[in-house]
């Protein structure tokens, strides 16, 4: 009996053993094509100083601020797309509520000022553009 159970156990010991050795093969990533070329994209973002502003300067950083998060938005609206999730409420064929949301989840990184315009209202306009490189063909090719 006791040499049934050392069997077992050398057994299982040496199939968790070579279980372990088992290496994953990854497949390569793709090679650099001849139309992957970098891509330049560009957009605009626009803001408003807002009303509880204590001074001046303040309400034009913060309409800068704003203008340029929002050209960043668009960039990456351009760049990775939006999604789209939507929900009605009809009741008696009348509509109740009806909800649409956009939203985007990236990370950017390189995204450079291009142009600043300071509008004569104290709004900013931002253009902003991006360089989308040969990594970001392999993530979405």
């Amino acid at each position: 009996m006791l040499k049934v159970r050392a069997v077992v156990i050398l057994a299982v010991f040496l199939v968790m053993a070579v279980a372990g050795c088992y290496v994953q093969q990854v497949p390569p990533a793709p090679e650099p094509r001849a139309e992957w070329v970098p891509i330049k994209i560009s957009a605009k973002g626009a803001g408003a100083p807002p009303a509880t502003a204590v001074n001046q300067a303040q309400a034009r950083l913060m309409a800068e601020r704003a203008a340029k998060v929002d050209a960043m938005r668009n960039l990456l609206e351009q760049a990775y797309g939006v999604t789209i999730s939507s929900n009605t409420t009809v009741r008696n064929f009348i509509t109740e509520n009806d909800t649409i949301r956009a939203r985007v989840d990236a990370y950017i990184r390189g995204a450079k000022i291009v142009d600043t315009r300071y509008l004569s209202d104290g709004s900013v306009e931002v253009e902003m553009e991006l360089t989308l490189g040969y990594e970001f063909r392999r993530i979405f090719p």
